[in-house]
């Protein structure tokens, strides 16, 4: 009894696919072929794009409103424009403003209320002409 060209092709065929089901996936395919791949690659993004970002800018703010001290010209989230006269020692969280030129009228703030410090046009002026 000798194969015939058909027998011996479906048994070539069933050859290749055992030795296609028993052959790993590499590394690249097993994470592709993972469900959780795009809830992972999503996450990753959202992460770089809001969550970073955000983190920088709050600390940031903090060093700022940490480096607060006399004479430096604010601006309130309220937009009271004010320069600062005292940061309170007992209380780290209260600043003494003055809001007129006379200095006549002072404002008790919190540093969470300070939106902006304002530089001074000859510090920033000497930084541009130095480059």
């Amino acid at each position: 009894m000798t194969p015939t060209a058909e027998a011996i092709a479906l048994h070539n065929l069933l050859l290749l696919a055992q030795e296609e089901v028993a052959r790993e996936l590499t590394l690249m395919e097993s994470i592709i072929a993972n469900p959780l791949t795009p809830f992972v690659g999503v996450f990753l993004i959202f992460y770089f794009m809001f969550i970073v970002p955000d983190r920088k800018k709050k600390r940031e703010e903090a060093e700022m409103k940490s480096s607060l001290k006399k004479n430096d010209r604010i601006i309130t989230i309220g937009g009271i424009h004010g320069t600062v006269v005292s940061v309170s020692q007992d209380s780290a969280n209260v600043l003494v403003i003055k809001i007129d030129e006379s200095g006549n009228t002072r404002v008790k703030i919190n540093k969470s209320a300070v939106a902006t410090v304002i530089k001074d046009k000859a510090t920033t002026s000497t930084s541009t002409d130095s480059k």
